[in-house]
């Protein structure tokens, strides 16, 4: 069962706030990270809470641009599943290097 989270704004500039959101819903079109980010927290914290997280992490790619002078590089909508297959297949790796035998199963255990 989902259950929304809580939480609260800190006061801030609301021009800012008001500017990231409109950049966030100018991207729920797109095939990008900060879409596939609001798709993600929309479907279990909420409309606002995906926009307001979704702006949140729009604003901290900001920064990061500014304070490294590195261009911003797209990771792609399916960032997350990579990283987590990524993950897995390092995890048989390691298990294999340590002695164990892993055969795929063809049943998925949650």
């Amino acid at each position: 069962m989902l259950v929304k989270k809580t939480s609260k704004t800190t006061q801030g500039n609301k021009a800012l706030k008001t500017m990231a959101v409109e950049c966030v819903l100018a991207t729920s079109r797109q095939n990008n990270r900060i879409a596939s980010h609001r798709k993600r927290i929309t479907k279990r914290q909420g409309k606002m809470k995906g926009r307001i997280a979704s702006a949140h992490l729009l604003l901290t790619i900001a920064y990061n641009i500014l304070k490294t002078g590195e261009p911003y590089h797209e990771l792609g909508s399916n960032y997350l599943e990579e990283k987590q297959n990524n993950k897995e297949l390092k995890m048989i790796e390691y298990l294999k290097k340590k002695g164990y035998t892993i055969a795929p199963s063809d049943q998925q255990t949650a």
